[in-house]
């Protein structure tokens, strides 16, 4: 069995998308590794930059976007690694960083996700640990009421910004820009949810594990460069309804429905 499945979900971001490709020539140095792309039918050029730049590398081509959680399970139902390296096209692997991951889930195997330190393009840490959101987390981070509450306690809590990220931690969730599955444990936890079209999936798979008893570990040892800015992102965008529509679900399943099902 393979190491790792890099499985990499793409929707018109064709340069993003061969900027990761080539930080993966490195970052998978010393680990028997396959690389899949989904394409949620991006007709930007994505499908012939890949034919002709990666031509080894295997393409689920989508007719339509059928979302992220949908295509993500493709590439689970191809992968043969031993570990599933979720990755958006907004990254770039840092040399390492991969094989450290790797590392440290054969260290732990009582951990069935973990996620690398973030950093932004210009080498900043991004803040992507969090503890499950709560209706008014949501609210705050996702409106202009976020620029009033930046030195509270409550949002402090939440961005977990005054704590050390240098150090290994168990977390309730990280942003799914990169994330390492134990392949074993999706049987009992299940796939991505495919009912978060976008959003909050990552949060869901986070949530299940952590109920089913699994731990999710932040690894700060492996970087990873994330371009785009997820906790500043307006829920008021050009994708409002879908967006909404995902916090909704993960409200009334993960949230509440926790509450529900064991009251």
């Amino acid at each position: 069995m393979l190491d790792i499945t890099v499985g990499l979900v793409t929707w018109k971001a064709r340069d993003l998308l061969q900027e990761c490709l080539n930080s993966l020539e490195d970052g998978l140095d010393g680990l028997s590794s396959e690389v899949v792309v989904v394409d949620n039918d991006s007709r930007d050029g994505t499908l012939e930059m890949l034919q002709e730049c990666y031509p080894s590398i295997p393409v689920i081509k989508n007719a339509m976007n059928r979302g992220v959680a949908p295509a993500r399970n493709q590439i689970i139902r191809e992968a043969r690694g031993r570990y599933l390296i979720s990755l958006d096209v907004d990254t770039r692997v840092l040399p390492g960083s991969l094989k450290t991951l790797v590392r440290v889930m054969d260290q732990y195997p009582e951990v069935a996700i973990g996620g690398p330190k973030l950093l932004y393009g210009d080498g900043r840490l991004q803040l992507s640990c969090r503890p499950f959101p709560s209706p008014l987390n949501i609210l705050i981070e996702g409106t202009f009421l976020r620029d009033y509450f930046n030195n509270s306690r409550f949002v402090k809590d939440y961005t977990m910004e005054d704590w050390n990220h240098s150090e290994l931690r168990e977390v309730d969730w990280m942003y799914g820009a990169c994330l390492i599955i134990r392949r074993s444990v999706l049987d009992r936890l299940g796939h991505f949810d495919e009912e978060f079209f976008y959003l909050y999936e990552d949060i869901d798979l986070c949530f299940r594990a952590k109920q089913l008893g699994m731990k999710v570990l932040y690894i700060p040892q492996a970087e990873v460069i994330h371009y785009l800015e997820r906790e500043r992102k307006s829920i008021f965008h050009s994708r409002i309804k879908t967006h909404i529509k995902s916090i909704v679900r993960y409200l009334r399943k993960d949230y509440y429905g926790h509450f529900w099902r064991f009251s």
